[in-house]
């Protein structure tokens, strides 16, 4: 398994995935151990909300992103999430200790724009969660956010 630093943008503690497990042109499979140090655990609910895994499938889709950038010869920027449909979930919160699999696939391809469907399984394939999903990739990032507004790399 892979380490996801090089690949995905984001650093802790909103980096919640932690591995490749993994990966093809078309498709990626990130692993996320839950712990209760989790930025999104929540004691009363006795895990992480299933709403969070809409971030899980749009971190692995990132993940996706810079690995295509790397193939490509760019630096790995940010993409964005602009849509989300029929996102469903087996159970209203993810166990505290389960190991997480979140596999996105590329449906479609458009200029900047890049559609996924993705899947969270838990570690025996049980399907937790499923999405279809959309991610934006503007030519030059930095550009698009302004000129970085001060952000690092703009």
């Amino acid at each position: 398994m892979l380490e996801v630093n090089d690949y995905l943008p984001h650093t802790p503690p909103m980096r919640l995935i932690e591995f490749i497990s993994a990966s093809s042109e078309t498709s990626v499979t990130t692993l996320t151990r839950l712990t209760s140090e989790s930025a999104f655990y929540c004691a009363e609910a006795g895990g992480i909300p299933a709403w969070v895994g809409l971030e899980y499938l749009a971190q692995t889709a990132a993940v996706w992103v810079g690995l295509e950038d790397v193939r490509n010869g760019r630096p790995v920027d940010p993409a964005f999430l602009i849509s989300a449909r029929q996102y469903t979930v087996t159970e209203p919160v993810f166990v505290v200790g389960q190991d997480l699999f979140a596999e996105v696939k590329v449906e479609m391809i458009e200029q900047d724009i890049v559609a996924f469907s993705g899947q969270i399984t838990d570690a025996h394939g049980r399907i937790m969660a499923n999405a279809v999903f959309t991610a934006y990739r503007p030519e030059n990032v930095w550009s698009y956010l302004g000129g970085g507004l001060g952000l690092a790399g703009g």
